[in-house]
């Protein structure tokens, strides 16, 4: 768990006008979520760009660490649970591990008063972050509070962190670079259910982690499915994490073809794999459009009660499918009237938008065959 320590060290450069300052260890503590640690990525790789001569170690949660294993910014991971490392002795184990490894900074991306209790607690010298839920005394450097709605895209809220504290920043670089122990652990698992390597491949997540109102219906993503599956001559995967058991099942229930689920069975580290090897994933506003997005993997998005100009995939092979209504976005959990933003999303808008995509990248790829 804990890494080499380095003794707190500084000096003074200049970069493109600007005064920074060169650490040997810097701490990123991490978003809990799969969406938003595809989003910061943007900002790892300016504080990368910033301190290239830095160790810069990420601190996730189980799983979230695999993703950022696939940055090239990142040079090693630390993991913690907050489900097994709870209550005050959860809290003082965290920031003994961190206190052992000597990070000479931290950079927070998460708002929770926590992640800056524990950096403080673990007696990293300088403490970055913005100065919300009242921890501004606990950090060195504290940018201002970023309002919500953000008003543009939440990739910006990582980035601009970095702006405020000082960092040259432009435009969110998001790829995930997907190591290849992960594309073959996902190729035997595809295979161990009947997929044969080399054969199309239609993902989709009709899943929404804690928000029934993100998800369109599962009898529209089975026959949009069996549309694609029929037109592609493709085997239909439904993926999900666990919880999504459930959902997965009902869709299943209505596909005309067999497809394999996979809802609940994998890490993340497979669900990237797996996702890499897809010719479409067909998904809502969730963790796996953001992974899909950043794989270069076309990605059509159904959204509805969220904003995709805040939350949306930023892939360029990434589409947003939805119908305008008068009550949307109104960022809601659970819609109190009759569903109409996503229910007026039918199948044929979605099929389409993928279909369009799946040509438009033959071309792209035939266009590559000819250059070379």
């Amino acid at each position: 768990m804990s890494q080499t320590s380095h003794a707190s060290e500084s000096n003074e450069t200049s970069v493109s006008g600007r005064t920074r300052t060169s650490r040997r260890s810097i701490l990123v503590y991490a978003p809990s979520w799969i969406g938003d640690a595809v989003m910061s990525l943007g900002a790892l790789r300016y504080l990368r760009r910033a301190y290239p001569d830095s160790r810069l170690t990420v601190l996730a949660k189980p799983g979230i660490e695999d993703l950022y294993r696939c940055c090239e910014a990142v040079d090693g991971t630390m993991c913690h649970d907050p489900g097994k490392e709870r209550g005050v002795s959860g809290f003082l184990r965290v920031a003994s591990r961190l206190r052992e490894s000597g990070f000479d900074l931290a950079v927070l991306f998460p708002n929770s008063f926590r992640s800056a209790a524990t950096v403080w607690a673990a007696g990293i010298p300088h403490r970055w972050g913005y100065g919300h839920d009242g921890r501004g005394f606990l950090l060195t450097k504290a940018a201002p509070p970023a309002h919500r709605p953000f008003g543009r895209h939440q990739a910006y809220f990582y980035i601009d962190l970095l702006r405020h504290l000082g960092i040259e920043t432009g435009e969110p670089d998001i790829r995930l670079n997907l190591q290849e122990s992960m594309r073959r652990s996902a190729v035997t698992l595809l295979e161990a259910h009947g997929w044969r390597a080399g054969d199309s491949l239609i993902g989709i997540h009709p899943g929404a982690t804690g928000s029934a109102a993100k998800r369109w219906m599962p009898t529209r993503y089975a026959e949009v499915a069996d549309r694609l599956a029929a037109s592609y001559d493709a085997r239909v995967v439904i993926l999900g994490g666990a919880g999504e058991e459930t959902i997965a099942a009902e869709t299943k229930a209505h596909l005309g073809s067999t497809p394999i689920v996979l809802a609940g069975k994998t890490s993340l580290a497979e669900l990237m794999g797996i996702t890499a090897t897809l010719s479409v994933l067909i998904c809502n506003d969730s963790g796996p459009m953001h992974v899909a997005s950043s794989l270069g993997v076309p990605t059509v998005a159904v959204f509805g009660p969220t904003d995709e100009r805040e939350t949306g995939p930023l892939g360029y092979d990434a589409r947003v499918v939805r119908q305008q209504v008068e009550c949307s976005p109104c960022l809601l959990r659970d819609c109190p009237i009759d569903h109409r933003c996503m229910d007026r999303v039918t199948v044929e808008n979605v099929y389409q938008v993928a279909v369009d995509l799946l040509k438009g990248r033959g071309a792209h790829r035939r266009a590559e065959a000819t250059l070379r």
